[in-house]
């Protein structure tokens, strides 16, 4: 049985990464594995292809929200229970979904598949930390992120196979399956690691306490923004990748592999470097050295593009150079911000998550309307993404002594 032992002392191994990597993955493949059958449902449900994308919106808020609850949920209940849960509502979900006949109803289907997702993203964050500690934390992260980085390109190309040969409902099937098998591999191939005597009651009053509890926390707080800016920076590509594609690299949709293999891979690089760098580095001087390498990067990203305009597969670099950077400070970051309130770690958790999923949010209404058309403006907004991010986790490492102090913690990452 996984993480039998709590905390473990030895370093974790490419099961445990897998476990937790799968767990964690749902959510992105839910948000994907669909895509390729918009259209297909837009004429099935007689909609436009626009009103179509409502389903995606409807998604991506319940899953914030999901994350807000989740972690807190995981402290009182544990997290086993917590995890099984969301599998289960995501599976319920997800079977509603398939058999959904209106475009109104699907979105009720997948406002529940968003709250189920939520908690697995949120609740392994708090596993990690759980069972691991310093270096070996921030490697499960590391290793984690692998398995997380090919979810983005693998789910269309499955979900575009199962439509081709079945229909779009073939699709909710195959995600309630997914569901169902983590909440079955949870219940009887995982250990608790959150015990009952570790827990917080069940009260609104204590849970609202928690949640002033790490919002209080400079330290959290400060640290999961910085997480927070650093995401939004990659993220953003992602975000405007149809744009980034057809406008400035000349291609069109059927040449998108163009796009996300490369970014995807060079986030497996990033985070397969993150150990080593680590080792080599420590912490704080891996991530204020990637922050630093990548304002300076982006930025002449940005000046070359401006100054010398141009189209072609080779702008992938930009977008491939920033996951690159940022995959190998991520795994620090999400394991030094889950140091502070070992109570209340799933609340820390779902702060954390919360602040990468508005990350998202604020990529898609605010940015991506800012740089569409313009590569240098791309570039840009990412160098001014790391500049936001070295400033606030330069106040979270002011701030962390005292925070380990006050929790009664020893430094384990410098």
């Amino acid at each position: 049985m996984l993480f039998s032992t709590v905390p473990c002392p030895k370093p974790p191994g490419a099961k445990e990464a897998a476990a937790l990597g799968f767990t964690s993955s749902l959510g992105p493949f839910a948000v994907n594995t669909y895509l390729p059958g918009l259209h297909q449902m837009a004429e099935s449900f007689g909609v436009g292809f626009v009103a179509m994308e409502q389903s995606l919106t409807v998604y991506l808020v319940s899953f914030a929200v999901s994350s807000i609850v989740s972690g807190a949920l995981s402290d009182v209940l544990g997290r086993k229970s917590t995890l099984t849960g969301g599998m289960l509502v995501f599976a319920l979900a997800s079977f509603g979904a398939m058999w959904s006949s209106s475009l109104t109803t699907l979105c009720f289907w997948r406002m529940l598949q968003g709250l189920g997702a939520g908690v697995g993203q949120v609740v392994t964050q708090a596993v990690v930390r759980d069972v691991w500690s310093g270096r070996n934390a921030a490697r499960m992260n590391a290793l984690i992120a692998m398995f997380f980085a090919v979810s983005p390109a693998l789910a269309p190309v499955l979900g575009g196979w199962i439509i081709s040969l079945l229909s779009w409902h073939a699709v909710f099937v195959f995600l309630a399956v997914y569901a169902l098998s983590i909440a079955v591999f949870v219940q009887f191939g995982m250990a608790e690691t959150h015990p009952a005597h570790q827990r917080t009651a069940l009260h609104l009053r204590s849970l609202a306490a928690n949640y002033a509890l790490c919002l209080r926390s400079a330290a959290l707080t400060a640290g999961s923004a910085a997480h927070g800016f650093c995401f939004m920076g990659g993220i953003l590509y992602t975000a405007g990748s149809a744009d980034y594609v057809i406008k400035i690299m000349g291609l069109d949709m059927a040449s998108f592999a163009w796009f996300s293999l490369p970014t995807v891979t060079a986030s497996l690089i990033g985070s397969w470097l993150s150990g080593p760098l680590l080792r080599r580095l420590g912490a704080r001087r891996l991530v204020h050295g990637v922050t630093l390498v990548g304002v300076v990067v982006m930025a002449t990203t940005a000046l070359v593009v401006q100054f010398y305009p141009a189209a072609g597969r080779w702008m992938i670099l930009g977008p491939c150079l920033y996951w690159l950077l940022i995959s190998t400070a991520r795994p620090v970051m999400m394991a030094m911000n889950l140091d502070y309130l070992p109570a209340q770690r799933g609340t820390a958790a779902a702060v954390q998550q919360f602040l990468v999923t508005f990350s998202f949010a604020v990529c898609a209404a605010l940015w991506v309307p800012l740089v569409l058309g313009h590569a240098w403006k791309y570039a840009a907004v990412s160098a001014l993404c790391l500049i936001l991010t070295a400033l606030s986790w330069q106040t979270s490492m002011r701030c962390r002594p005292r925070a380990l102090q006050q929790a009664g913690v020893s430094e384990q990452l410098l």
